[in-house]
């Protein structure tokens, strides 16, 4: 019974300083919520984005000039969001959910990198900034396609 308290103790011990020593960056879990936002946002976003090109063959078919110009903002909201995407990082120890359902057609994951070394309040503060930049382009998409709808 001695031995066994002797290999018990020491464990809950250590098992207690590992729990409770460990305590998150505010600024991180700031961060990791501004993220976990911009990616709801960009499943919104991503489904409206794939229309695009659909949209475009409609358009060019048309000769007033507001269809050139709605082809062209179409252009530059698809480019702007396949940039967003392609600068989407993660938040270094911070879980995430990503909802991608996305059928058989292919789909752009951000990238890996995850900018481990980037002080906690620079990174909060790029999410922030990724977070805002997404919300720009569903405004301009929202509005552009309202105004294809428009033209159609």
């Amino acid at each position: 019974m001695k031995r066994l308290l002797f290999l018990v103790l020491p464990l809950t011990i250590w098992n207690l300083s590992c729990s409770t020593g460990e305590k998150k960056d505010p600024a991180l879990e700031e961060a990791a919520k501004y993220h976990n936002e911009a990616t709801e946002i960009q499943a919104v976003v991503e489904p409206q984005i794939e229309r695009i090109d659909s949209l475009k063959t409609l358009l060019t078919q048309r000769t007033e000039p507001a269809a050139k110009a709605t082809v062209a903002s179409l252009d530059s909201l698809k480019k702007a969001f396949e940039d967003w995407e392609g600068n989407l990082v993660e938040v270094p120890g911070m879980p995430h959910k990503h909802s991608h359902d996305h059928g058989d057609h292919e789909h752009h994951h951000h990238a890996d990198a995850t900018l481990k070394d980037l002080p906690a309040d620079q990174m909060r503060d790029l999410q922030r900034e990724i977070l805002t930049n997404i919300k720009e382009i569903q405004k301009q998409t929202e509005a552009t396609l309202k105004r294809a709808s428009t033209l159609l």
